[in-house]
C-alpha cells in the first residue's frame, strides 16, 4: 500500500490519502505491514511499520474523486500531530536552507521526525555526506529538537539528518571512516543556545564530539 499521511481525527488514528492498492485488498489481515509516504511522483519518501494490521471495509472510504481514504490506528500511537503538513510539504521536493525554523517552536520535533524518517528511507546512512566545517545556526534553537534540526542541516544541508538525540549523534559520527581527519564544528550563538537549551545539553554535545577526536568552537 502506499499513500501520504493525514492528520488522525483521535490519539493513535492516522488517515491516509490517495491509497493505492487497498481497495482490491480489503477486507484482509496484514501481519507484517509497511505503509510508505510516496510524492507526487509515486515514489516512496517515508515508511511506517505497522506490524499486524487489519483492514476492514468500515476503515476505507471512496472520495468523489475515485481516490480512497484508509483510516488506521498505529499500534503505538501517533505522537507526530504535526507530521501530515510537513510530509506534505516534502512530497514537493527542493527542502530550502533553513525551512525548517518557518514552522513554529512547537513542531520542530515533528519536522525531525519527518527529517530522520525520509533520510533513511532514501538509504542514506547516519553519517556525514557534506565535506568542510559543520557550522551550526544556533539563533533562535528553542530545544533539542531544534538543535538536531539545524546541526542535521550543517552537516547534511537541507532536510539533512545527523541525529535526534546524543545517542544518534554518536553513531553518526561512528559512522565516519577511520581516516577522516579531525574537523572543527563552530556553534554560532552559542551563548543564545546555552540560555534556551541549557548549560549540560551543550556541554553534553561537545562531550560526544570530544569523544570522536572534534573540537566544538562556541561563538
Amino acid at each position: 500500500m502506499s499513500g501520504f499521511l493525514s492528520e488522525g481525527r483521535a490519539a493513535g488514528l492516522v488517515t491516509l490519502e490517495n491509497v493505492v492498492g487497498a481497495a482490491e485488498a480489503i477486507p484482509v489481515t496484514v501481519e507484517d505491514a509497511e505503509i510508505e509516504v510516496v510524492d507526487g511522483a509515486g515514489k516512496a519518501i517515508g515508511h511506517y511499520w505497522f506490524g499486524r494490521l487489519e483492514l476492514r471495509p468500515k476503515n476505507l472510504v471512496r472520495m468523489p474523486d475515485g481516490s480512497v481514504r484508509l483510516e488506521v490506528s498505529f499500534p503505538d500511537g501517533w505522537p507526530y500531530p504535526h507530521a501530515q503538513a510537513i510530509w506534505s510539504r516534502w512530497r514537493r521536493g527542493s527542502i530550502l536552507p533553513g525551512e525548517w525554523t518557518r514552522y513554529p517552536a512547537a513542531q520542530h520535533g515533528d519536522w525531525l521526525h519527518v527529517v530522520q524518517n525520509a533520510w533513511f528511507t532514501s538509504g542514506k546512512r547516519a553519517m556525514r555526506y557534506n565535506t568542510g566545517d559543520i557550522v551550526i545556526a544556533g539563533q533562535g534553537l528553542s530545544s533539542e529538537d531544534s538543535f538536531y534540526c539545524a546541526l542535521g542541516e550543517a552537516a547534511n544541508g537541507p532536510g539533512g539528518y545527523f541525529g535526534s538525540n546524543l545517542d544518534a549523534l554518536d553513531d553518526c559520527l561512528r559512522s565516519e571512516p577511520a581516516s577522516t581527519p579531525p574537523y572543527p564544528v563552530v556553534w554560532n550563538a552559542a551563548a543564545e543556545s546555552r540560555r534556551t537549551l541549557g548549560d549540560a545539553f551543550v556541554e553534553a554535545v561537545a562531550e560526544v564530539f570530544a569523544d570522536h577526536r572534534i573540537e566544538l568552537h562556541e561563538r
